[in-house]
């Protein structure tokens, strides 16, 4: 498989239902989508907080790499002696529980203060009611261009450069959450897994997206491997020691992806020379539990030193479980967004939300 493709295919379908049934469904949910955001453009139903808030979020349902580029904005709004928070949703998480992505977020960025619920605005008026909320001085929101109850100084929003919005379709026909002409309320366009779209494809898009309703800097960025941390069971517990990408090279491995994009995954897998034996495909946000983990087991038929490789979107559901035998190891990438000469637009628009808040 080539690591650099051209989209030439219609994005397929979320649902097995034919075009029939969903067409119509989709005019419909188009229907309500504008009207919703009528009453939001119109400032119905929308809070402003005493403190600037950053968007990052997409058009479409999962896989465009949201979850490092807020930890890319973070960390660079601590760098510049902010004291940012993350709100999400914490989407699949039962009350009192945390979410994959939160968890995440916390293994990233020790000390970040989280909010995770669907009230993001009662959280958020919760913690900066402690001591740790009064230092807060900004807010991240973690998927946030559709959670319009909230203004915002800058709407950051992803698009993959893989899955191009007008060869995809509105829910539930596609995956597109609005149409392509919300990209007018954006202040910063970025198309991801750049480096798995031929040059020409690229321009092609960002044209595409300039005559649909963007009026913003659209900018390239590459889904890269900053490193790996290799988790091996030795008894009834863990051990762990840092990889570099290189050592990743020749390795069979097992794949275990619960992501929105696993084609993504396993292309990375292939582009850094890893010998998939299986790919073990699980729906996004997946709940895993101790008989997830004997049949992956099972499938290697007991082999010792098997490897599993996972995303750490995964690990932070499995590592708990007791179903791990001893010899078996996980390999977990640490995923980053890297833009290349590109950072200049996004250091002044970052810089921008204090100069017009």
């Amino acid at each position: 498989m080539s690591s650099t493709a051209t989209s030439t295919q219609r994005v397929p379908a979320p649902t097995g239902l034919p075009g029939l049934v969903t067409r119509p469904m989709s005019w419909l949910y188009r229907i309500g989508i504008n009207q919703r955001n009528r009453a939001f453009d119109a400032g119905r139903g929308v809070r402003r907080l005493d403190r600037p808030v950053i968007s990052v979020g997409n058009l479409s349902t999962g896989g465009t790499g949201k979850t490092p580029m807020v930890h890319l904005i973070v960390t660079a709004l601590i760098e510049k002696g902010h004291h940012p928070a993350i709100a999400m949703r914490g989407y699949g998480a039962k009350p009192g529980e945390k979410g994959d992505e939160q968890r995440e977020h916390e293994l990233a960025l020790p000390g970040v203060p989280i909010v995770a619920q669907p009230d993001r605005l009662a959280g958020l008026s919760a913690l900066f009611a402690t001591p740790e909320g009064e230092r807060v001085d900004c807010v991240v929101l973690d998927d946030g261009f559709q959670h319009r109850k909230i203004a915002r100084d800058l709407d950051i929003v992803l698009i993959d450069a893989t899955r191009p919005p007008d060869r995809d379709a509105l829910l539930p026909r596609g995956h597109l959450r609005e149409p392509l002409s919300s990209l007018s309320r954006a202040g910063l366009v970025i198309l991801t897994h750049a480096e798995r779209v031929d040059a020409d494809e690229l321009g092609r898009i960002e044209v595409m997206l300039q005559r649909g309703g963007s009026r913003c800097p659209i900018l390239r960025a590459r889904h890269v491997w900053a490193g790996c941390t290799r988790f091996t069971r030795v008894e009834d517990r863990w051990q762990s020691e840092s990889m570099a990408v290189e050592q990743l090279r020749a390795r069979r491995v097992r794949a275990v992806c619960g992501i929105g994009n696993p084609d993504a995954f396993l292309a990375m897998l292939m582009q850094h020379g890893l010998e998939v034996e299986a790919m073990i495909e699980l729906p996004d946000h997946a709940k895993l539990g101790d008989s997830d983990v004997h049949a992956w087991v099972a499938g290697s038929n007991g082999a010792e030193n098997q490897v599993f490789f996972m995303t750490r979107k995964d690990w932070v559901k499995a590592e708990g479980l007791g179903a791990w035998t001893s010899g078996l190891s996980v390999i977990v990438p640490e995923l980053a967004i890297d833009l290349g000469d590109d950072l200049d637009p996004l250091e002044n628009a970052l810089n921008g939300v204090w100069v017009s808040g």
